[in-house]
C-alpha cells in the first residue's frame, strides 16, 4: 500500500504508479503504432470518437494505421479539428453534432474534458444503439462510472485513461503513435471491456486494470500534483521577473505543463484530492529552504541522493499489470448485439 496515494502495489511489482502524462512527450504526427499490434475486435466495426483534439485525433490517426482498421466517424464542436481530421483522411464521416455519429457505432469513445462528457453521456442516453460499449479517456474515472450507473448504463461502460498527451491541444497536435508504449488505465466491468482493452493494446498501449477510486487517488499525486506543481513554478519565476527563455533544459522541462489548457484541467481540478499532495509538496520545499537558510549541505545531500535513487528505481520497464480479461467477444451476435460480450467475471481485487 502506497501510504501516500492509498493505491496498493501490486506485488509482482508491475503495479508502480505508471510514468504521469508530464513525462511523455508527443511523437512526430506521422509516427504508426509499434509492429506487430493487435487488431481491434471485430466486433468493433465502426468507432465514434466524439472529440477530435489531441487524444481523440491521436486515436483516430492510430485506428486508422492499423492493417485492419475499423471505420472510424468522428465529431467536434471545433470547425477546424473537424476539418483538419477530415483533410487527414482518418475519419469516414465528421458532423459538429455528437449525436449524428453515434448511429451505426459499436464503440463510442468520449475524448472531452470531464465535464463535457458527463453533460453528453446525459444527452446521449437511449441514443446509444443496442448493444454499443462506451468508453471515455478523462482523468478521473469515479464521476464518469458515477454518471453511468445513474444513467443506468454501467452495463456498456468501461472507463479507460490513457497517460500520454502533453500541453498542446486540438487535432493539429494529434500523433498517431502517441500511445505506443503508454500506459492506458481501465475500471469497470461494462459488457464491452475485452474489447476496449484490446483496442488500446491494438494502438501499442499497455493495459492496467483497477477500481474506479484507487485510479483517482493515484491521478491526485502522479498527474494532478504535478501539473499544479508546474504551475507553481511557473508563477514563482514569473514574480521574480524572469522569462521562459532564462531557462536551461531541465528548467524549460519542469514548466512545460504551465502551458496546459485551463479548460482541459479545471473540471478535473474541481474533483480533485490533490491539496494535500500540495500541502505535502510545500512543506518539502519549507524543509529544503530551512536547510538552505542553515547551509546544511548535509541534510540537502541526503535529499538529492534518496529522490535520485527513488527516480533511477523506477523505469517504467515494468510489465504492466492485468487482471483476467472479460470473455472475448462474441461474433455470433445479431446486427443489434454488436459489441457484446459474455458476461466477464467477477475482477480480482484492484492493483
Amino acid at each position: 500500500m502506497n501510504p501516500a496515494t492509498g493505491v496498493p502495489r501490486d506485488p509482482s511489482g508491475g503495479g508502480r504508479p505508471p510514468p504521469s502524462a508530464s513525462g511523455r512527450h508527443a511523437p512526430a504526427a506521422g509516427a504508426t503504432p509499434a509492429a506487430g499490434a493487435r487488431a481491434v475486435p471485430a466486433a468493433f466495426r465502426t468507432v465514434a470518437i466524439v472529440g477530435l483534439g489531441l487524444i481523440g485525433g491521436s486515436l483516430a490517426r492510430a485506428l486508422g494505421a492499423l492493417n485492419r482498421p475499423p471505420r472510424v466517424v468522428g465529431s467536434s464542436d471545433s470547425a477546424s479539428d473537424l476539418e483538419l481530421a477530415g483533410r487527414a483522411g482518418v475519419i469516414a464521416a465528421g458532423s459538429a453534432d455528437a449525436e449524428a455519429v453515434l448511429a451505426g457505432a459499436d464503440l463510442v469513445v468520449y475524448a472531452t474534458p470531464l465535464d463535457v462528457t458527463l453533460r453528453l453521456l446525459a444527452e446521449h442516453r437511449g441514443r446509444w444503439p443496442a448493444g454499443a460499449a462506451v468508453t471515455d479517456v478523462a482523468s478521473l474515472k469515479a464521476p464518469v462510472e458515477d454518471a453511468m450507473a445513474a444513467l443506468g448504463e454501467s452495463g456498456r461502460y468501461t472507463g479507460s485513461h490513457p497517460m500520454a498527451g502533453g500541453e498542446g491541444s486540438g487535432f493539429g497536435r494529434s500523433a498517431g503513435g502517441l500511445f505506443a508504449g503508454a500506459t492506458v488505465w481501465l475500471t469497470g466491468q461494462g459488457a464491452g471491456a475485452a474489447g476496449v482493452e484490446e483496442l488500446w493494446r491494438a494502438v501499442g498501449a499497455r493495459t492496467r486494470w483497477t477500481g474506479a477510486a484507487e485510479h483517482d487517488r493515484l491521478m491526485s499525486w502522479c498527474s494532478h500534483l504535478p501539473q499544479l506543481a508546474s504551475n507553481a513554478l511557473a508563477r514563482v519565476l514569473e514574480r521574480s521577473g524572469h522569462v521562459p527563455s532564462d531557462l536551461g533544459t531541465g528548467g524549460a522541462d519542469m514548466v512545460r505543463l504551465a502551458g496546459s489548457s485551463p479548460e482541459m484541467w479545471l473540471p478535473l481540478l474541481a474533483r480533485s484530492g490533490a491539496g494535500d499532495a500540495l500541502r505535502e509538496l510545500a512543506r518539502a520545499a519549507r524543509e529544503l529552504a530551512d536547510a538552505l537558510d542553515r547551509s546544511d549541505l548535509e541534510a540537502i545531500e541526503d535529499w538529492m541522493r534518496s529522490t535520485r535513487v527513488w527516480r533511477a528505481g523506477d523505469t517504467g520497464s515494468q510489465p504492466p499489470a492485468t487482471r483476467p480479461s472479460p470473455a472475448p467477444l462474441n461474433p455470433s451476435h445479431g446486427p443489434d448485439d454488436v459489441g457484446r460480450v459474455a458476461p466477464p467475471p467477477a475482477a480480482p481485487p484492484a492493483r
